[in-house]
């Protein structure tokens, strides 16, 4: 009969009691088993091992010999996978059954980690034989299950290193004579299922979970399955449905209460299914339970929250279909799944629900702090975002959040009030929102820049100039250098000697010859000024108000130098290679003029540097018009409250009221800083 403290233990840390521990110093002791010897023994021969220890002076002890790690012959025997061998041992020193190493493995584990299924299956079948032989003269003989469940230093059962070696055969034998094993948890908390499922390893669950569900004489001893079987709180299903779908299914229909256990941070298997975007997973728990979609995890977030955080639009319009109030469930901030995405920059999921119900429901919802959608995606310069939210009649973007500020705002803060380059996504969300009716929180602005520290001076600003000049200075220097040697290098060659125009260009008699001088001329100018400014503007014993105009000059110079080089290049191969061939010489020109078009049309490369330069603040209005024509085509802007400007002269007496042309100028005021402003047109 079985000792009660191994039969009443609990099943995850499992009685050890009836097998023996080594000594603290076993580890240490010197290795007493000879190298004949443990070669024979590793070898698998009988005979062989037969002859050794006979052939042995010091004639060892079967039960005391071991090696440096503290294994035994049947350790030996047990990891090479020799049934023979081991029966032979067995029938000599039975006591081996039991031996522990320094790491306190029985043979038993050491066979299973080898994947030896015959010599698992002969060590049950020695310990169950001489367990029942000796139950009758001893009540307290130990019981199989104190060596199938003895655990190592590491807390594990011999299971446990059959399934992590994904050994069927020897996991078959082990739960044929144990059926409680697969529950019971190692000292990292994971138990024999849960290894196998988070390894994905679907023959090894199936046959588990096949034999758990088939013991049925002590139901009462074995574990809970669907509790802690994994570290963290996670059950089999957790690790599951992040490996197969077929482990899934297979899971659901052994045990269906699994769908609805959680995990120490309170997530269910639903959210981690939420979590990697498995929409055949999602379908196959609902099609359990749906219960698990209302459920929300520690931090109060519910699937579709999460689904939303990682950007899976098709699987959150998949949980609408089964839940058509999901986008009422609000996280522990009051957020519902679109504030999720806009946090998280999940622009794909705006996108998925455009022009849908669900987008017009959230569209102007409030969280706890008083922010809409559009109030985040303005906080986080999500362009994209911004403009998917505006693209929406329905949108209110002067809603007012518990700070009292508007999306407009909150633009005004994000937005560089120094030198920033102009298609920045803080300074296009500023454009946008003024151009589509958004307007700045009813106060007076001075104490709005008080408040916000908005046109302070900083450090900062200065190392821009700097940063700036050293980079443009670059390119300056490159199109000065170019330009200059152009002149000495002149397309088609010079008249030779004997000529009365000797040293001449050969091509001077021809418009675009002479045309090609001109803009390599302007090259040079420009690119030599831009390089002058640019020295002043990157020293620091400079005044600030004098770098930020040479830097302006600079910029202007810069610009119109690239062109004028562009055109020069255009004018040069077209002169040169006309004569040969005119449809080469026609698409250079062609590609030339197109890169040279490009250029102009960009945007201007610096913004404003405050409370000196207003440089462009609304560069080209007709192109953003024809953007937003199209982004609006229910509401198109008209032509008469479009600004007509290039420029903004920011006037400090210009009031505050629904006319675009006053209150614009004034947000620009706000976003450079409070002083004198000298319009740059």
């Amino acid at each position: 009969m079985a000792s009660p403290a191994a039969e009443t233990s609990p099943p995850s840390t499992p009685s050890t009691a009836s097998c023996p521990t080594p000594r603290p110093d076993a580890a240490a002791a010197a290795p007493s088993m000879s190298p004949s010897l443990l070669r024979a023994a590793r070898s698998g021969d009988e005979r062989r091992f037969v002859k050794a220890l006979l052939a042995d002076p010091a004639a060892p002890d079967l039960d005391a010999v071991a090696t440096a790690g503290g294994n035994t012959l049947l350790h030996v025997a047990a990891w090479g996978g020799h049934p023979a061998l081991a029966s032979l041992l067995l029938r000599r020193a039975p006591g081996l059954l039991a031996a522990r190493n320094a790491a306190l493995d029985t043979p038993l584990h050491l066979a299973a980690r080898a994947g030896a299924h015959k010599v698992v299956a002969l060590l049950v079948a020695a310990f169950s034989s001489s367990s029942s032989s000796s139950a009758a003269a001893d009540a307290s003989s130990p019981s199989l299950r104190a060596l199938t469940r003895a655990t190592n230093r590491r807390g594990e059962t011999p299971l446990h290193d059959a399934v992590r070696g994904g050994h069927e055969a020897a996991a078959r034998a082990l739960t044929a004579a144990d059926p409680g094993l697969a529950g019971l948890c190692g000292g990292a908390g994971e138990s024999p299922i849960y290894m196998a499922a988070a390894a994905g390893s679907l023959g090894m669950v199936r046959l588990l979970t096949k034999t758990y569900r088939n013991d049925e004489e002590e139901e009462e001893e074995l574990p809970v399955l669907c509790s802690c079987t994994g570290p963290g709180g996670r059950t089999v299903l957790h690790a599951a449905v992040l490996t197969s779908n077929e482990m899934t299914q297979g899971l659901l229909q052994w045990n269906p209460t699994l769908v609805k256990e959680v995990d120490d941070s309170g997530s269910t298997p639903l959210h981690y299914v939420a979590s990697v975007g498995n929409i055949p997973a999602l379908k196959l728990l609902l099609g359990y339970d749906t219960s698990p979609a209302y459920v929300p995890d520690s931090n109060g977030l519910f699937p579709v929250h999460i689904a939303a955080k990682m950007g899976y639009g098709q699987l959150i319009y998949e949980l609408s279909r089964y839940f058509p109030d999901c986008d009422e469930m609000l996280d522990s901030k009051g957020r519902n799944f679109l504030h999720i995405a806009v946090e998280h920059k999940k622009w794909k999921v705006v996108w998925h629900f455009c022009g849908t119900q669900e987008l017009e429901r959230m569209l102007n919802v409030m969280d706890y702090e008083g922010n809409t959608a559009l109030h985040l995606a303005v906080k986080n310069a999500d362009q994209m975002i911004v403009s998917l939210l505006m693209a929406n009649k329905a949108v209110l973007p002067n809603i007012v959040n518990n700070q009292g500020l508007t999306a407009l705002d909150l633009a005004v803060l994000a937005t560089d009030k120094g030198i920033s380059y102009t298609l920045n996504p803080q300074v296009i969300i500023l454009r946008c929102l003024a151009w589509t009716g958004a307007v700045l929180s009813p106060r007076r602005l001075d104490h709005f820049i008080d408040e916000f520290n908005i046109g302070k001076a900083s450090g900062n600003e200065l190392k821009k100039f700097t940063n700036i000049s050293q980079n443009l200075v670059v390119g300056s220097v490159l199109i000065s250098t170019v330009t200059f040697a152009a002149v000495f290098t002149l397309p088609g060659g010079y008249i030779s000697d004997g000529h009365p125009h000797a040293g001449a260009p050969i091509l001077w008699h021809r418009y675009t010859f002479k045309a090609f001088v001109m803009a390599n001329t302007l090259a040079f100018v420009g690119s030599t000024l831009s390089t002058i400014w640019l020295t002043y503007a990157g020293s620091e014993h400079v005044h600030p108000l004098l770098r930020a105009l040479y830097m302006f000059f600079s910029v202007i110079s810069m610009e119109q130098a690239t062109r004028s080089m562009v055109a020069a290049f255009a004018l040069g191969a077209y002169v040169v290679l006309s004569p040969v061939s005119e449809r080469i010489a026609l698409v250079l020109y062609l590609l030339a003029l197109k890169l040279k078009s490009i250029t102009v049309g960009l945007p201007p490369l610096l913004q404003t540097v405050p409370v000196t330069v207003n440089a462009r603040v609304l560069p080209q209005p007709r192109r953003w018009q024809e953007m937003l024509q199209r982004s609006f085509s229910s509401s198109p802007i008209k032509e008469k409250n479009m600004p007509k400007y290039d420029s903004i002269s920011l006037s400090s007496s210009a009031p505050f009221s629904n006319n675009p042309s006053a209150w614009e100028g004034a947000i620009h005021k706000v976003a450079l800083g409070d002083g004198e402003v000298m319009d740059a047109s």
